[in-house]
């Protein structure tokens, strides 16, 4: 056996007991799994980003910003020019196409539960991908101990 031989993936797969052609295609569903996960992982971490930058700028809204110009972000690069008539309330996005009208005070609260929830995400993520790499780094080692005791094989 190979030095992968008493591992089993998540307590529920012997590799060892998998021929190369069901490794290597084990192997290629792993690396997709770890691509979408790394794709989401960085998704989150970008919200988790666009929240703390709004957190940010609801921290410049004070009683003298009143009548004064400044720029809203619709997206990340897309801005317009607005007036704050009131900067006693704020529109806070809850969802898709739903907002509300919040105290900037309890924007900014919404906004720290905002940023703790998608990070708590982003860090459960974040373990799977580990998990995942281990999965393929694991796989290719098996990979490995079969090709060279099929060389060895053929060598005698």
């Amino acid at each position: 056996n190979f030095p992968t031989k008493n591992f089993k993936m998540s307590g529920e797969m012997d590799l060892n007991n998998l021929s190369l052609e069901q490794l290597a295609q084990f192997k290629q569903q792993e690396e997709q799994k770890l691509q979408s996960i790394t794709s989401h992982y960085s998704s989150l971490k970008s919200a988790q980003a666009r929240f703390i930058q709004s957190q940010s700028t609801l921290s410049t809204l004070t009683p003298s910003t009143l009548s004064k110009p400044v720029m809203v972000p619709l997206t990340q690069s897309l801005y317009v020019g607005a007036t704050v008539l009131d900067p006693s309330k704020v529109m806070v996005e809850l969802g898709t196409g739903f907002y509300c009208l919040k105290s900037p005070l309890d924007a900014q609260k919404f906004m720290e539960r905002k940023v703790a929830l998608v990070g708590k995400n982003a860090d459960n993520l974040y373990n799977v991908v580990v998990s995942t790499r281990k999965n393929i780094e694991a796989v290719v080692m098996t990979m490995q101990g079969k090709m060279d005791q099929r060389s060895q094989m053929e060598a005698r």
